[in-house]
């Protein structure tokens, strides 16, 4: 259990010190091109607003370290 909780904590540093592009590649861009692969195929009348829902159903796929999961688009 201890390793598992340093190895929480690592994470973290090492998330933080990363430079920003790289820090974006693996904590936001996968959802990110997830989402807006989402928003060309469907075309929602209010794509913001469809863009925001995909993020927050989806948030949980794409924790730190999890950024290849690719959840189903049916969820949104």
């Amino acid at each position: 259990m201890e390793n598992q909780e340093n190895g929480t904590k690592k994470t973290r540093v090492d998330l933080s010190s990363l430079p920003t592009r790289q820090y974006l590649d693996q904590t936001v861009v996968p959802i990110l091109m997830s989402a807006l692969s989402y928003l060309a195929k469907e075309r929602p009348a209010a794509p913001i607003t469809a863009l925001a829902e995909y993020l927050v159903k989806n948030k949980d796929s794409y924790e730190a370290g999890k950024g290849e999961n690719t959840p189903s688009e049916s969820n949104v």
